[in-house]
């Protein structure tokens, strides 16, 4: 038996449920286990899947199983966490066993080990005995058709996917099932059929045209198919609309610079900088877009702010130092390069070599 000190140094006690040590320590002593209600059984068996200790979670299972065998809202979590950890044969064999559950998580669960198994025959077989089933229930059916529709482009199977929700579109109001337009979106895009991406952004577009989540996830698909201005136009859109989300900004920034607008893409980094100075990446990246328009005293201000966070980064004294040598401060420019040499380890000796460059060409400054 395992004990947790030995492979992870960093585990508290207050990481994991009481009623997970509590197991656990009934494992290590072999002695028998005591009651557990199902939703602790869950997390048992959840911790222990994340610890990549498979027999001992297959062990859990086992018990809650045995113990709560008519608990078909455990049966169903179980289900639902040997999928997310993609224990495709252990989901296999519970869903062949309990195939009579009535409801349709056993089915679509099923449907999905089967497809990650490599097994699209049988899976497409249970496919459409699960139609039939559900055949008068309009609910289930769509969630069905979801499941199908999604499980077979996370196995790449693009085509078939399409033509599932090809099958179920014109039985369907589009406008409250639009989960199905994205799918669509997703394969075409993984098949490289722009023209049909295209077509269906503005699809989606039509049914949420105020809906600020639809114009950021529109403009990741504008950005991904490179359609830059698109992509501005929806990031800018989603932003407006009230998204107070930082990643739509940061994808904003890169779009107006893919598209060659760097004083507009400064714009948006000095915004976002409001928010999140510290951001060691985009402040590298506004200092690099600054010297690229040769706005040194804008990039200035960049390399300060980085070096504000980490002091021991070689590269960006060199690049404070050229900030300042081409504002025409080359005094502070020596200073700043042998602040690089104390403060950095100048793993490639740049920082050096120029400091010794400028020290030659500019003696009256030392």
């Amino acid at each position: 038996m395992f004990e947790f000190d030995h492979f992870d140094d960093d585990i508290e006690d207050d990481d994991f449920s009481d009623a997970f040590w509590r197991w656990n320590g009934e494992m290590e002593d072999n002695i028998p286990h005591g009651y557990y209600d199902p939703d602790d059984l869950c997390d048992i068996i959840d911790i222990y899947l994340s610890l990549d200790k498979e027999e001992e979670s297959r062990r859990a299972m086992v018990y809650a199983i045995r113990v709560h065998r008519d608990n078909e809202d455990m049966m169903y979590d179980i289900m639902l966490i040997l999928n997310e950890y993609e224990r495709w044969n252990d989901l296999l064999d519970l869903t062949n066993k309990y195939r009579n559950l009535d409801q349709y998580c056993t089915e679509g669960q099923r449907i999905a080990a089967l497809l990650h198994l490599g097994m699209e025959e049988d899976a497409f077989i249970c496919f459409g005995q699960a139609k039939k089933r559900y055949a008068n229930d309009d609910e289930m059916l769509i969630v069905l058709y979801l499941t199908m529709a999604e499980t077979l482009n996370d196995v790449d199977l693009y085509e078939a996917s399409i033509h599932v929700v090809h099958e179920i579109l014109p039985q369907i109001d589009v406008e409250d099932n639009d989960d199905f337009l994205w799918l669509l979106l997703q394969s075409y895009f993984s098949l490289n059929d722009k023209e049909n991406v295209l077509k269906l952004c503005d699809q989606i577009l039509a049914i949420n045209p105020m809906d600020a989540d639809t114009w950021s996830r529109l403009g990741m698909a504008y950005k991904d198919i490179d359609e830059k201005e698109k992509a501005i136009e929806a990031f800018e859109f989603a932003i407006s609309l009230g998204r107070d989300d930082l990643v739509d900004q940061i994808n904003l920034i890169y779009s107006y610079k893919e598209n060659g607008n760097i004083l507009k893409a400064l714009e948006k980094t000095d915004e976002y900088l409001q928010e999140i100075p510290e951001d060691y990446v985009i402040n590298l990246l506004a200092a690099n877009m600054s010297m690229e328009i040769e706005a040194w005293e804008r990039a200035l201000k960049y390399t300060e702010n980085i070096l504000d966070v980490n002091s021991t980064l070689d590269f960006v004294y060199l690049y404070k130092s050229k900030c300042l040598f081409h504002l025409g401060e080359i005094r502070k420019a020596i200073k700043t390069l042998e602040k690089g040499l104390s403060k950095s380890d100048d793993t490639v000796g740049e920082i050096r070599k120029k400091l010794e460059e400028l020290r030659r060409d500019y003696p009256e400054y030392l």
